[in-house]
């Protein structure tokens, strides 16, 4: 007995050890060049250590890639738990997508886990985030703190360590490039001064926190499919902002959405009280619901809310401009030590408040899909997506849908008398819903969140907003449409269009294409590529059993030398890579209208694309620009330096586009400028772009007049100065213009055009130039808009074209591609580019 004892002490000592000791994995510290905080970590470091862990601690811990960047860089997941939820990992994961319906099959709340998933600097440039998540995956995965081992044994935590891996080595490599080798923190400093465009977007300069639902880039698709795979509970969304700024955490500001549950606000409170606690300990500086509010859809704090979990956003003083260590406004020196303990304190802190609360998450979220899929909340409990629209449209729209996990079918069987909500009237009314319509119910898993992306205005607490406040997709994507009250359901399934193959027995003397969505303007930018002419038509004409609107594009076979077949064959090649229908013509005499040889089906030119870049264009702007060119429209485009335009040889393009920004064009330039329009160039400028050129010699763009603000009004109080501003502003709303479809800049729109308005600036309507769409005096908008720039944009223009010699200017008042979900807006701007 005497001798066993000292090994059965031993084997008890052994049991009640840490998984690891930090002698057998190493720290960060340990592991890479540098100590953490004293150097900025490029990405492939950042991978290398959680490679490391996952290799060291399996039984703990497991890494996922799910996909890759636009520059090829890794995007992956780190899973942590107790070994006992990690062998059963997949059951855990498959019962939680049971819980939402989205898996067949009741789930099990006998045994709650909680999972918690924390995202790291999806903006690039608040690097602090990603450099905590190695100390935090560290102390994950060696679980050498007692709480930790406890909080893991009814939590799983997903950590993603870089949503934005491309933003964050732009900044991290410029950084460490240009910082001395001691940390200087004067805000004069070379290394505090970060260079167009900065590292806070991805490679096409978008903000991938304003991508969640619209899901335009490679990492926010690739990420909604491992997010969906998973559904957690808890979302916390980890960010930087400007360097005198408290922390911020939960709970949020108002206006939060209507369909944020009850449940979802109180359990914010909750975490943000566990948060206190700990920044009270260490006297911490941090402040809570003010400015970063939970309205609109697409933050990554908004859209897990509407897809059941508690969404939040934790900000830290810094982002780019704090490198290594700043001075701050009140002289204090913040360090990138002091960020990461931060966010480190807030992940620890939020995993706890998980673990601790893991039963009531469980219950609460099972029972908001429960809800979501019996008695969806808000007004309408159907949308109707017509038969009428073009089909390449829908299928775009369905492709978001698809991405969502959203369910739609046909409705199956002819309705009449119904009452709905039209889109393009903005109107309740009676209308006949056709068997071959679209429809999406609210009664499905993602009904709130289908509610959310549909509703046409959604209501608004308060208008001190901090994004756009409208976004209704048949809006955006340009669709007749109807919202319902009452409930239907889909009869039977919906196939995406497939454009039908073309049986030829002869070469047609023409083919005719309608010009109805953005496929097209896809399909003629690659044939143009290709060096086949095309014409388009300026008036309505008939061809066999076809009538084409002004704007249809005709191919013929006389203005190409191909020997027939060849032409044939790209055209039939182009059309179905773009999924656009074709219709052979065997002659040039028209039923009706023009025939195919008369002057009116002007050539198309074949654009040579330049975009300018620099210091006074907004980086967001261009790259929805640069992305649309390359990623939509396939398209070649250049860049060229805004401030050395005078230097560019502009004969080398024939189309200039100036996105949104602050430009101060000199004289000079602006003279090169036109000359260069008036020799046959083509200029196309929106929202700040456009501004640049208001009020200029030779360009008639006239800004409107401010309307005059009443002196007897009594003078505010101080604390309601900044509510009396958000009067002049316009942070985002929808309004309803008018379009002239017989100009070629509308060609292939509807009589009606719903342009996203990010702006308050107003002009007037043009004298010589051409409003092609414009707002009337009694227009309709969906959004909130400033007391006093509503009536400013009465009879404006939003989109209009001037004459300048052999040349044009294009201004678009709104941008058109405003993030790459505007639909209906990027076919107005291929009307520019294909002019």
């Amino acid at each position: 007995m005497n001798a066993f004892r000292p090994l059965h002490f031993l084997f008890l000592l052994l049991a009640t050890q840490p998984l690891f000791s930090q002698n057998t994995v190493q720290s960060p510290d340990e592991f890479l060049p540098h100590k953490l905080g004293e150097q900025f970590t490029p990405h492939h470091w950042l991978n290398a250590y959680f490679e490391y862990l996952a290799a060291k601690a399996p039984a703990v811990m497991k890494l996922e890639k799910y996909g890759r960047t636009n520059e090829g860089r890794n995007l992956q997941i780190a899973v942590f738990s107790s070994p006992e939820n990690m062998a059963k990992l997949d059951q855990i994961r498959q019962n939680n997508l049971r819980l939402t319906g989205l898996a067949d099959g009741p789930g099990d709340i006998s045994k709650p886990v909680a999972i918690v998933w924390l995202s790291m600097s999806v903006h690039g440039n608040e690097s602090s985030g990603s450099e905590c998540s190695m100390q935090l995956a560290h102390k994950l995965a060696t679980q050498t703190d007692p709480k930790i081992v406890e909080w893991l044994k009814n939590t799983v935590v997903i950590l993603d360590p870089s949503l934005n891996p491309d933003g964050y080595d732009r900044y991290t490599h410029w950084y460490r490039g240009v910082s001395n080798l001691h940390k200087t923190p004067s805000g004069e400093s070379r290394e505090h001064r970060e260079p167009w465009p900065g590292g806070r977007s991805n490679h096409y300069y978008f903000d991938l926190n304003r991508d969640w639902a619209w899901a335009t880039q490679v990492e926010s698709q690739q990420r909604l499919v491992i997010y969906q795979r998973w559904m957690p509970h808890i979302h916390a969304d980890i960010h930087e902002q400007f360097i005198d700024n408290p922390y911020y955490f939960a709970p949020a500001a108002e206006p939060m959405h209507d369909y944020i549950t009850p449940w979802q606000r109180d359990f914010q409170t909750q975490i943000g009280e566990n948060h206190a606690r700990y920044f009270d300990n260490n006297g911490w500086l941090y402040f809570t619901k003010e400015t970063f509010d939970l309205f609109y859809p697409s933050y990554g704090d908004t859209y897990p809310m509407f897809s059941g979990a508690i969404g939040m956003t934790y900000e830290q003083a810094g982002n780019g401009q704090a490198g290594r260590a700043i001075i701050n406004g009140f002289g204090d020196t913040l360090t990138l030590h002091d960020r990461i303990l931060h966010h480190l304190t807030t992940s620890l802190s939020t995993i706890e408040i998980g673990s601790r609360n893991a039963a009531q998450i469980v219950e609460n979220f099972r029972n908001y899909y429960s809800r979501s899929a019996s008695a969806p909340p808000g007004m309408y409990k159907a949308f109707v997506i017509r038969d009428v629209n073009d089909p390449n449209k829908v299928n775009a729209l369905c492709r978001l849908l698809d991405r969502h996990l959203i369910r739609y079918g046909r409705v199956g069987a002819g309705l009449s008398g119904v009452r709905a909500f039209d889109y393009t009237s903005g109107k309740e009314t009676s209308v006949s819903i056709n068997p071959n319509d679209l429809v999406i119910s609210t009664f499905q898993p993602k009904g709130v969140l289908v509610e959310v992306l549909f509703e046409p205005e959604p209501h608004l607490s308060d208008s001190l907003t901090y994004d756009i406040t409208a976004w209704s997709l048949p809006f955006a994507y340009g669709l007749e449409a109807y919202a319902l009250k009452d409930r239907l359901e889909s009869k039977k399934s919906y196939e995406a269009y497939l454009a039908p193959p073309v049986h030829l027995a002869a070469s047609p003397y023409a083919w005719c294409v309608h010009r109805r969505s953005l496929a097209e303007a896809v399909f003629i930018g690659e044939l143009l590529q290709q060096g086949v002419k095309v014409r388009t038509a300026t008036q309505s004409f008939s061809m066999a059993d076809q009538r084409f609107a002004p704007g249809a594009y005709v191919i013929n076979r006389a203005d190409n030398r191909y020997p027939s077949g060849d032409l044939d064959q790209i055209v039939q090649a182009a059309a179905a890579k773009a999924n656009v229908p074709l219709h052979p013509i065997f002659t040039g005499f028209s039923g009706s209208g023009n025939d195919l040889g008369s002057e009116a089906f002007p050539m198309v030119s074949r654009p040579e694309v330049a975009i300018v870049y620099g210091d006074e264009v907004d980086d967001n702007s261009f790259g929805h620009t640069w992305f649309f060119f390359e990623r939509e429209l396939r398209y070649p485009v250049a860049q060229v330096p805004v401030d050395k335009l005078h230097k560019v040889k502009l004969g080398d393009f024939n189309t200039l586009v100036f996105p949104d920004g602050y430009y101060s064009l000199s004289e000079s330039q602006l003279k090169i400028i036109e000359e260069w329009a008036k020799n046959g160039g083509r200029i196309i400028a929106f929202e700040g772009g456009a501004r640049a050129f208001a009020d200029k010699d030779g360009f008639d763009l006239k800004m409107k007049a401010e309307p005059k603000k009443d002196s007897t009004d009594a003078p505010k109080p101080y604390r309601m100065r900044e509510r009396e501003r958000i009067s002049d502003q316009l942070p985002g709303a929808i309004v309803r213009a008018k379009t002239d479809n017989s100009h070629p800049l509308a060609f292939g729109l509807p009589e009606v055009y719903f342009s996203l308005k990010t702006s308050s600036n107003a002009y007037q309507m043009p004298e010589k130039a051409v409003a092609a769409v414009y707002l009337e005096d009694s227009y309709q908008s969906y959004g909130f808009i400033g007391s006093r720039v509503k009536p400013k944009l009465k009879k404006t223009p939003v989109a209009m074209a001037q004459r300048m010699g052999d040349g044009q200017a294009i201004f678009f008042v709104d941008n058109p591609l405003f993030r790459c979900f505007w639909e209906q807006g990027k076919m107005l701007f291929a009307n520019a580019v294909f002019y």
